[in-house]
């Protein structure tokens, strides 16, 4: 598996305009690309069920944090070609990246894409706290690193196979370990990593 941050294409779109755009991407990716359809849809933090609904509360808290013109992030988890994951492996995959990140009670919506290629989970998450109203900063600034750490442990507890230059790796007493990048040994697990991307996976033109 590998994981992906994608950037805000369009600085100039408003808060309120891109959370909705997002989200409305996520459930339903057919209406901007023919060959991308979304066959699960979840979300993680809201009052009601109803996606219209959940769209205005992620609008209402990111608008809390006056502050900060942007707080969502955009991940893509992707499976290699011939994975196809059960939507409770799913629901379990964004658990712990939920929790690498530490956004347990954020606001998350994600959907599970399929192509002509391979099966990838779109995650958008509100940094805005339901709480304090702050914007969280994920692990310090290094996202990616926490999202590399949830990637080895969603690979060891749902036996997919590893990518072969993984960041990280659950060894043999299930301890997670950070791996060398030049050579096959580990070493303990450190947070201060580079945010580095092992393979791309290309998105869909119509992605906002």
């Amino acid at each position: 598996m590998i994981i992906k941050k994608v950037k805000n294409p369009k600085k100039s779109t408003s808060k309120s305009e891109r959370i909705r755009r997002l989200i409305l991407y996520v459930a339903s990716p057919e209406k901007t690309d023919t060959s991308e359809k979304c066959i699960y849809f979840g979300a993680r933090g809201f009052l009601t069920d109803i996606l219209d609904s959940q769209i205005a509360e992620m609008i209402a808290l990111a608008t809390e944090a006056a502050r900060s013109a942007d707080t969502v992030n955009h991940y893509v988890l992707s499976w290699k070609r011939g994975e196809s994951p059960t939507t409770e492996q799913v629901d379990e995959a964004v658990t712990l990246l939920q929790k690498e990140m530490g956004l347990n009670l954020h606001q998350i919506v994600y959907g599970l894409h399929a192509d002509t290629d391979n099966r990838h989970l779109h995650v958008v998450v509100n940094r805005v706290d339901p709480e304090t109203f702050r914007c969280t900063e994920i692990n310090k600034g290094f996202d990616i690193e926490a999202g590399h750490r949830a990637i080895a442990l969603i690979e060891h507890h749902q036996g997919w196979s590893r990518e072969q230059n993984g960041l990280y790796q659950v060894d043999q007493d299930g301890k997670l370990v950070r791996c060398n990048s030049h050579r096959d040994e580990t070493a303990p697990v450190k947070t201060d990593g580079k945010k580095v991307e092992r393979r791309t996976v290309t998105l869909p033109r119509g992605m906002p």
